[in-house]
C-alpha cells in the first residue's frame, strides 16, 4: 500500500452499532421499527488535502439509521411496587362493598366476595406468566395482543381504554361528592373542575415515587375503616351503631336487578388488572411479583370484609353507595372523626388517579408512536475491530511510519478512533435529538393534560357513582380482569376444562350486570330517586 492510498471501511466490517443490534434485549418485537433504512458502506478518507467539513458533510449524507424502542429494567422496589398495588386495588371498591352485600343479603354477598377475590387473583397470575415469557411488554395491551395476536388488538385496547376511562371518572365523582359534604362552598360540578388544578401537576411523577402517594392513599384508607369500626363501637343507637344494628337481610330483597348490581359493585374494587403490567415492568425484581399480589391481595381482602360488615350493620338497608356520606351524616361519638373520616376518602382519589392515568397514557403515546427512543445508525464510521486484546494496538503499514488508525481496546471490545469524526454527531442523530425532546416536553404533557380534562367532563355528563361502578365492574372489569386474561394464557398455555367453565359464566354476568346497570339507571332517572 502506498503512503498516498485511501483506506476504506467494507460495508462487511461489524460496527459498534451493529453489534449492539445484535443483542435480544435492544429491540423490542412488540412494537417494531420505527424507521428502516438500506444501509450504505462508509468511506473515510485521511487525505491532507480534503477540507475537515467536507469530511464532516460526507459522513452525515452516509450515515442513515433507525429510531428503535428499548427495554429499560425498573427500579421500583417490592414495598413500592406493593404500596401502588394496594393503592390500585383498595379503593373507590371498598366505599361501594356495604351496598353490594346489602343488595345480595348476608348469604349471597360474602360468597360473590370470595369468589371475585379468588377469581381475579388467580387471572393477575395468568397474567404475571404471560409477562415473564417477554419481559419487554409495557402494559395491558401489549400483554393481551402477545396472547391473543394482532387481530384482537384494536377490540382489546378498545375495552381496556373504556375501563380506565370509566374507573376515572368514578373518582373524579367520588372527589368532588365527598368535598361537597366536606366543604359546601363549592357544588359537587365546581370540586371537580378545582381537581384539575391538583391532578394535573400529579400526573407528571416517576411512577415509583407515586407510591408514596399510594402510601398515602393506603393510609387514608385504614384511617376510614378505624375511624368506622370506632364509630360503629361508641355510637348507642343506630343508626351508625354495632350494639343496636338497623335491619338487614339474609337473602336479597331489593329485586333482582340491585342483585345484578352487586356483582358488579364488589369485582369493581377487584379490577385494577389493567395497571398491573406497567407497575411490574417498573420492579427491580420481576420474579418478586407473584408475592406482591398475594400479600396485596390478603390485606385488600381483610379490610373489604371489615367495611362490608360494619357498614352494613351500622346503616343496615339504607346504606349508601359511598359509606363516607353515611358517615357524615351520622351522630357519632366524634363528630371531628366522622369529619376526618371524610377527609380521608376525599384524599384517596387524588392519590389514585395518577396511577390510573399512567397505563391510559401509555397506550395513547403508543397510538402516536411517542414513547421514547434512541437512534442506531445503520452504518457508523467507528467500528470494532475483531482482535480482543485488552491492551493498545497500533497497527502500523510498511509504507508509512506514522500508525493510520489507533486501536483503543476494552474488555468487550476494541474501537478504531479516527481523531476526525469522533463525537460528531450525523444529521439524523440530530432530527432524532430534536423529535425526543419535543415528545418528552411538549407532546406526552399535553395529551396527558387534555385526558384529564376529557374526564373532568366525563364527570359531569355521569354524575352517579353507583351507575359508573356497576357498569365498570360488571362490564368492563369482568371483561379486562376475567376474559381477556383467561383468553390469553389459554391461547398461550392451552384450554382446560375449568377454563372454558370459568370463561363463560363470568360472560354470562358481565352481560346480566351491565343489564341490570342500565335498568336501575333508567328507573332512578324516571322515579327522581
Amino acid at each position: 500500500m502506498s503512503g498516498s492510498s485511501t483506506p476504506s471501511l467494507s460495508a462487511s466490517t461489524p460496527t459498534l452499532y451493529d453489534s449492539e443490534r445484535e443483542m435480544p434485549n435492544e429491540r423490542s418485537h412488540l412494537l417494531g421499527k420505527r424507521k428502516s433504512v438500506e444501509p450504505l458502506s462508509p468511506i473515510i478518507s485521511h487525505s491532507q488535502s480534503q477540507p475537515q467539513d467536507q469530511d464532516q458533510e460526507a459522513q452525515e449524507s452516509q450515515e442513515e439509521g433507525e429510531e428503535v424502542e428499548v427495554y429499560i429494567p425498573g427500579k421500583a422496589s417490592f414495598s413500592q411496587t406493593l404500596l401502588n398495588v394496594l393503592g390500585d386495588l383498595i379503593g373507590t371498591g371498598l366505599l361501594a362493598c356495604p351496598v353490594a352485600i346489602a343488595y345480595a343479603g348476608w348469604v349471597l354477598g360474602p360468597i360473590f366476595l370470595c369468589i371475585i377475590c379468588a377469581v381475579t387473583l388467580w387471572t393477575l397470575k395468568i397474567l404475571i406468566r404471560i409477562i415473564e415469557k417477554d419481559r419487554r411488554m409495557r402494559n395491558f395491551a401489549d400483554v393481551a395482543r402477545y396472547g391473543l395476536g394482532e387481530r384482537a388488538e384494536k377490540w382489546i385496547t378498545g375495552l381496556f381504554v373504556g375501563d380506565c376511562c370509566i374507573w376515572l371518572i368514578a373518582l373524579i365523582v367520588l372527589f368532588s361528592d365527598t368535598m361537597e359534604a366536606v366543604l359546601p362552598v363549592f357544588s359537587s360540578n365546581q370540586w371537580k373542575l378545582v381537581g384539575l388544578a391538583v391532578i394535573i401537576p400529579l400526573n407528571f411523577v416517576p411512577l415509583r415515587y407515586l407510591s408514596y402517594t399510594s402510601f398515602l392513599g393506603v393510609l387514608s384508607t385504614w384511617t376510614l375503616v378505624c375511624i368506622l369500626i370506632f364509630t360503629g363501637l361508641t355510637t348507642k343507637e343506630s343508626p351508625g351503631s354495632i350494639s343496636h344494628p338497623c335491619p338487614t337481610d339474609l337473602f336479597p330483597t331489593h329485586g333482582w336487578i340491585k342483585l345484578g348490581i352487586s356483582f358488579g359493585l364488589l369485582i369493581s374494587g377487584f379490577g385494577g388488572h389493567f395497571l398491573i403490567p406497567n407497575l411490574i415492568r417498573d420492579m427491580k425484581d420481576p420474579q418478586q411479583a407473584d408475592t406482591v399480589v398475594e400479600v396485596a391481595y390478603g390485606i385488600c381482602m381483610v379490610v373489604y370484609v371489615i367495611v362490608a360488615v360494619f357498614g352494613y350493620l351500622m346503616f343496615g338497608r339504607d346504606v349508601s353507595d359511598e359509606i363516607s356520606r353515611d358517615l357524615a351524616k351520622t351522630p357519632a361519638f366524634s363528630p371531628t372523626l366522622a369529619k376526618i373520616a371524610v377527609w380521608m376518602v376525599a384524599l384517596n382519589p387524588l392519590t389514585k388517579l395518577p396511577l390510573g392515568l399512567r397505563p391510559l397514557c401509555d397506550v395513547v403515546y403508543t397510538w402516536f408512536h411517542l414513547q421514547p427512543t434512541i437512534y442506531l445508525p445503520t452504518k457508523h464510521t467507528p467500528t470494532l475491530a475483531s482482535s480482543s486484546t485488552p491492551s493498545p494496538n497500533y497497527n502500523h503499514y510498511p509504507d508509512n511510519d506514522e500508525p493510520l488508525t489507533r486501536t483503543v481496546a476494552s474488555s468487550t471490545s476494541t474501537l478504531l478512533v479516527f481523531p476526525e469524526i469522533i463525537h460528531t454527531k450525523s444529521k439524523l442523530e440530530k432530527q432524532h435529538d430534536r423529535r425526543e425532546l419535543l415528545k418528552k416536553y411538549v407532546f406526552r404533557p399535553g395529551i396527558s393534560i387534555l385526558l384529564i380534562i376529557f374526564f373532568i367532563l366525563g364527570a359531569l355528563v355521569l354524575p352517579s357513582f353507583e351507575t359508573i361502578m356497576s357498569i365498570m365492574g360488571g362490564g368492563l372489569s369482568v371483561i379486562n380482569c376475567i376474559l381477556i386474561p383467561l383468553a390469553a394464557g389459554s391461547s398461550l398455555f392451552g384450554w382446560t376444562k375449568k377454563d372454558k367453565i370459568v370463561f363463560g359464566l363470568a360472560g354470562l354476568v358481565a352481560v346480566i350486570s351491565v343489564v341490570c346497570a342500565l335498568l336501575n339507571e333508567s328507573t332512578t332517572s324516571a322515579t327522581g330517586v
